[in-house]
């Protein structure tokens, strides 16, 4: 029988270089060893016939699991019967090591785990030699299994057994055989590993309403942003469905820049130290100047090259959704909202920090706006047909606005502005619906849940005619159980989940308006939806109460971030429009 855990029983940790997930089982059912968007070795979440994966099987079931601090790493406590035991994963940040470790506590029962590996996403084969009774290689992976007890192997799996009263460990890892492994030296790993996870946790603070779950939402941000080059993935996984048997399955397992942009200004709040807003204006520096077909391409690896592939596996899918799909064909696209959440940020970071790191990065993107606002686009929601949609002339406007108080060159901030209210005008003219309310594109009589963000970047105000218009449009026709649905043009959007991201923006816009209560209440709706430790999907199914898409989507988690604090503030007395 298939077994495909639910989205939202799911856990993730992570070395800030690739990560693993893991159910409530403690099934390990995805890992890309080398990194978050290479070829796994585990997929069973995609395929449970096929599918690689780690389990551990014992009559006990989970009882809590927790984060140690705000750690990646995860303690599991199960219970059953007369038994008790704790798991700890985790994978080390360490100079010297990678993989991951499993740590098992004293059980009153014998404790088994068994490991059936499917390297590159099934299609190559992983041939296991034994190195001795405690260690075997998996061929054609390069990847190793150092186990505290004897391994036994028997066809394409490999197994173990901790015994009653003993406690025990396994290390999944590429280095080669080590001198020795004893438990003091996981011990004084896991004591290095925790050690810079609380300088990582340090970067951000935040005091204010859902504090736990903001705190949460800023740890799976920081466990999908790369350490070496800063750059936040969309998400751990690919062609998990926005609808269950249907085929919206993309690949999430890269850079977006509107993303990382919105990600950027939202955790700008919450940062204390500089670091997170540097390496985002690091990484697109990087990314354009190895890159230089276009200006910006919607979307890089965390290496900061594009993705030019886009490949279709044959693998049966998550329930039976496909296609299964690795790489992602949307740097094609024309994405001015990518341009213009560039401009916004590389703003919001310049206010903070009064220093214009990347200055001519800066200019060759507004400039690039200039040039090409008025052509047809793909859109904030990677449209395949191109239009001129409402949001990227909106947002073109307020990156060049704001980011024009930043240029020393006259005649230069004369153009941008100059351009800015061109387009402002465009939009006046084209991009209202006939009853008043911002058009999702020129002609068209639909509204978008993306215009909920024109407030909070002041292009216009929360009880302007326009927006009161599109507020109204959204919660008549929008809008169930204080959720929000995005509007699509090739999917008729009603069919798949609430928006969680453009939920957390109209939560923010009702703060901006001074209505806190309904505020309060789309977050309290949004928040029943994050799992028991933090993680948010990218949409909520609300007739069955669970998450779809990807996970653990870091749009949805930096959004909540961002409309938590907003109603903070905003109860406090504090302005929290970004002007």
């Amino acid at each position: 029988m298939d077994y495909y855990p639910t989205i939202e029983s799911l856990a993730l940790i992570s070395d800030r270089n690739t990560c693993a997930i893991l159910d409530k089982n403690a099934t390990i059912n995805w890992y890309s060893p080398k990194r978050f968007d290479d070829s796994s070795v585990f997929h069973s979440l995609l395929d449970s016939k096929s599918g690689g994966s780690w389990e551990i099987i014992t009559s006990a079931s989970l009882e809590s699991r927790n984060f140690i601090d705000r750690s990646s790493v995860l303690e599991q406590n199960f219970v059953g019967g007369d038994d008790q035991f704790t798991l700890r994963d985790w994978m080390p940040i360490h100079k010297s090591y990678r993989g991951i470790v499993r740590q098992f506590s004293s059980s009153k029962h014998n404790i088994h785990s068994q490991i059936k590996m499917t390297p590159d996403y099934g299609r190559g084969q992983a041939d296991i030699t034994r190195i001795n009774d405690q260690t075997v290689l998996f061929e054609n992976t390069g990847l190793y299994l150092f186990v505290s007890v004897p391994i036994q192997i028997s066809g394409e799996m490999v197994g173990f057994s901790i015994p009653a009263g003993t406690g025990g460990w396994a290390y999944l890892t590429d280095l080669q055989t080590p001198d020795v492994w004893e438990d003091d030296f996981f011990e004084s790993m896991l004591t290095i590993t925790l050690e810079n996870w609380s300088d990582i946790a340090s970067e951000f603070e935040y005091e204010g309403l859902y504090q736990t779950e903001v705190l949460n939402a800023v740890r799976g941000i920081q466990q999908l942003t790369c350490g070496a080059t800063g750059g936040v993935i969309a998400a751990a996984t690919t062609s998990l469905p926005e609808v269950i048997g249907a085929e919206r399955n993309y690949d999430y397992r890269y850079v977006w820049v509107r993303d990382a942009a919105l990600i950027t200004g939202a955790l700008s709040a919450l940062e204390v130290s500089g670091k997170v807003e540097e390496k985002f204006l690091e990484f697109m520096y990087e990314s354009m100047r190895k890159n230089t077909g276009q200006c910006v391409y919607p979307l890089y690896t965390i290496d900061n090259n594009i993705i030019e592939d886009l490949t279709e596996l044959e693998l049966d899918g998550y329930q039976r959704s496909r296609p299964v799909q690795i790489g992602n064909i949307a740097s094609d696209q024309r994405q001015l909202d990518a341009e213009a959440n560039i401009l916004i940020s590389s703003k919001i970071i310049y206010d903070k920090y009064g220093r214009k790191t990347h200055w001519e990065m800066v200019r060759r993107v507004a400039n690039y706006i200039c040039e090409n606002w008025h052509k047809p686009e793909n859109g904030i929601w990677e449209e395949g047909a191109e239009l001129q949609y409402t949001s990227g002339k909106v947002f073109s406007v307020i990156g060049l606005e704001m980011i024009s108080r930043y240029s020393d060159d006259e005649q230069e901030k004369s153009y941008w502005q100059a351009t800015a209210k061109k387009i402002r005008k465009y939009v006046g003219h084209n991009c209202m619906t006939s009853y008043g309310a911002f058009a999702n594109y020129a002609g068209s009589e639909e509204v978008d849940v993306s215009s909920a963000l024109y407030v909070l970047w002041n292009y216009t105000l929360a009880d302007s005619p326009e927006m009161l218009a599109t507020i109204d449009r959204l919660e008549q026709h929008h809008s169930r159980d204080n959720l929000y649905w995005r509007t699509l043009v090739e999917f008729d959007a009603s069919k798949e989940g609430a928006f969680l991201a453009g939920s957390c923006w109209i939560a923010h816009y009702y703060a901006v308006a001074g209505n806190y209560e309904k505020s309060a209440q789309i977050l309290d709706s949004v928040k029943s939806y994050q799992n028991d430790l933090g993680y948010f999907a990218e949409e909520a199914d609300v007739d069955n109460k669970c998450q779809l898409g990807n996970f653990n989507q870091t749009f949805v988690q930096s959004s909540f971030i961002c409309a938590a604090n907003g109603l903070s503030r905003e109860k406090e007395g504090v302005d929290t429009v970004v002007r």
